[in-house]
């Protein structure tokens, strides 16, 4: 993450289009993200791949506590125990990478 977080600030969608060049500038340089409106509804974001790269993490990191939820509530559900699915899992994740390893080492 950013150890400063970025200031918003909001600019009409012809102001944005007149100066598109000088925003991107702005947030390229990190201090600060835009808000886009247009007849004053915030329609778009503007923000910098720092920040954007920090939501693809946090999205990244929902999504999987919500797959990992999801998948001891379906265990549950089927009788297993933690360790049963772990080593299930350790074994599907073993078979994977020998197939993929091993038709990569034989030159397909």
């Amino acid at each position: 993450m950013n150890a400063e977080p970025s200031v918003q600030a909001s600019v009409g969608a012809t102001e944005a289009r007149s100066h598109f060049a000088d925003l991107l500038k702005r947030v390229h340089r990190g201090k600060e993200h835009l808000i886009i409106e247009k007849g004053g509804i915030a329609v778009a974001a503007l923000i910098g791949m720092r920040e954007y790269d920090d939501f693809l993490r946090w999205r990244a990191q929902q999504e999987l506590r919500g797959l990992g939820q999801a998948m001891a509530e379906r265990a549950q559900r089927a009788g297993l125990e933690e360790d049963d699915l772990a080593a299930a899992l350790e074994a599907e994740r073993r078979a994977l990478y020998d197939a993929h390893y091993r038709r990569n080492q034989a030159g397909e």
